[in-house]
């Protein structure tokens, strides 16, 4: 029967006499076993056994996260071992301070470089051979005469171990230049995980009293804040008569000081309130809302809930979801990967998938022409609550190309959630003033300015297409100025907004023409900022 001991029980137990803990501590490697990581913050679980006198110790638990909410930590062992406390250590030796990774690596790059100079010592020896050889080329006897047989002999002989040593020469040349490639590679790679060399594990301090003596098990967790992760997607369509598919993943960073090696890795919403005090309640108060004024103005993003996502558009592991079980309650969710994980301490974005979805969509292509004469393809979803997707930006995929990046905010008040899914070049849109046609007069006291615009569709597509079209009209903020829709060309409008909306078929290759104009009336000593 195992104990959990919270560091608020062994308060008093630190006036016990330091002459009790007089003895060398003992030491211990705490090796990770489960990672919950939350996003901002990560429980790590750790065992270790140790072998206990019976009486007080002092046990240093290494190679633990070197950044530790001590209100977090809980410590276990058996019924005959009492925690008295424990304190964090951030001071590691300088061996720990070495991650498993950097470790690994760092004898990697040794044994390459040890094969780089073997090789230039074997180039350095067949060179002392050559100019050996090109040393001692004079030929004699101990007579001082030299047959011509002799000089012949001595010639083939100096020939042949001439042209030997110059081809060794080349191929060991050629060696060592590849080995000094690989040797670089691996240079470079060490020296990118030069951080994990210097972030350094932590400690654990840990008195005990053990009424038995020999080996007791510990089960070590604490909360560190050196970890998180967020959400990512990929977002995956055929054509638009096929339902999207969503490729929900993790980003997960850690600079905990220690790498984690085969991990059970859980991913959880929210941040738990369990790691520090619980939380109180203050009076909750509700208010009416304040009524905004409405937008007159229309600029990039200043169109309405509905259509601002347009302007998020950018223009230009393993595969775990099989192996994630889900689990959702009333405070968060839970992602519980069955396959082991191994995140290096280094800071850098691990990608960890947890779920692929396949969701019916409804397509639509979408342009707010007053803005970004661009078309946009746009997914919308409903019933999407289920999918328990979080914010996150996206990679889109259309008929197997990727063509732009989005955002995902699943946090919304609208019943359907829109995705876009990237611009579509084959349809063109122009919005311009119709000069012409736009005037201004004076009438008295008071003066009428008149726009008129006009926007042109063209879709080149070999196939016909649906295209919602949006733009506006100001909106007064003054009683002397009166503001009057003229022509809307069969727009849906809403008068509250401002806003015009056209729904426009156009067939392969067809090109479509849509005019809407407004006047203004305004006292004539008055100026009008129109943009």
């Amino acid at each position: 029967m195992h104990k959990i001991y919270q560091l608020g029980f062994a308060i008093a137990c630190l006036a016990l006499p330091a002459q009790l803990f007089a003895q060398s501590p003992l030491s211990s490697k705490a090796n990770l076993t489960d990672v919950t990581v939350y996003n901002g913050s990560a429980e790590l679980n750790h065992q270790a056994r140790v072998r206990l006198p019976v009486g007080t110790s002092e046990v240093v638990f290494t190679q633990v996260a070197n950044n530790i909410d001590p209100n977090s930590i809980q410590i276990g062992s058996s019924t005959s071992v009492v925690v008295l406390s424990a304190r964090a250590n951030r001071t590691a030796s300088a061996e720990e301070t070495k991650s498993v990774a950097y470790t690994t690596q760092e004898g990697i790059y040794k044994t390459e470089f040890a094969k780089l100079t073997k090789l230039k010592d074997e180039v350095e020896a067949e060179g002392s051979v050559l100019n050996l050889l090109i040393a001692n080329q004079k030929i004699s006897n101990e007579g001082g005469s030299t047959t011509m047989d002799a000089i012949s002999k001595m010639a083939d002989f100096h020939r042949t171990k001439y042209l030997a040593s110059k081809e060794t020469i080349a191929k060991l040349t050629e060696q060592v230049e590849k080995q000094q490639i690989k040797v670089d590679r691996e240079k470079e790679i060490l020296d990118e995980m030069e951080g994990q060399n210097t972030a350094g594990a932590g400690q654990l301090i840990v008195q005990v009293m053990s009424s038995q003596a020999g080996e007791q098990p510990f089960n070590i967790s604490y909360a560190t804040p050196s970890a998180s992760w967020g959400a990512s997607y990929d977002l995956r369509a055929a054509d638009v008569s096929s339902p999207l598919d969503i490729i929900y993943k993790a980003n997960v960073t850690q600079q905990t000081g220690i790498d984690w090696h085969n991990v059970n890795l859980t991913l959880a919403t929210g941040n738990p309130s369990q790691f520090g005090s619980i939380a109180e309640l203050t009076p909750w108060s509700l208010y009416f809302q304040q009524p905004k004024a409405p937008t007159a103005k229309l600029h990039r993003g200043a169109l309405s809930a509905d259509v601002a996502y347009l302007e998020e558009v950018v223009v230009s592991g393993y595969n775990s979801s099989s192996y994630t079980t889900m689990d959702e309650n009333q405070l968060n969710s839970t992602f519980k990967i069955d396959i082991p994980y191994n995140i290096a301490s280094n800071g850098v974005s691990h990608a960890v998938t947890l779920q692929e979805y396949r969701h019916p969509a409804t397509y639509t292509y979408q342009a707010v022409p007053k803005s970004d004469e661009q078309v946009y393809l746009v997914a919308e979803l409903i019933d999407y609550e289920k999918l328990n997707l979080l914010p996150g930006s996206a990679n889109i995929v259309f008929d197997n190309m990727l063509v732009g990046k989005t955002y995902v905010n699943p946090q919304t008040s609208s019943d359907t959630l829109k995705l876009s899914m990237g611009r579509d070049k084959m349809i063109a849109v122009k919005r311009e003033k119709v000069n012409d046609l736009s005037q201004t007069k004076t009438f008295g006291s008071s003066k009428r300015q008149t726009l008129v615009y006009e926007i042109t569709v063209k879709n080149n597509k070999k196939s016909a297409v649906h295209l919602q079209l949006k733009d506006q009209y100001p909106l007064s903020t003054d009683k002397s100025m009166e503001i009057n829709l003229e022509e809307s060309s069969g727009a849906t409008v809403d008068t509250t907004t401002g806003l015009l909306t056209w729904d426009v078929d156009l067939k392969a290759g067809e090109t479509k023409k849509i005019r809407f104009s407004y006047s203004i009336k305004y006292p004539k000593d008055k100026t009008i900022q129109l943009y």
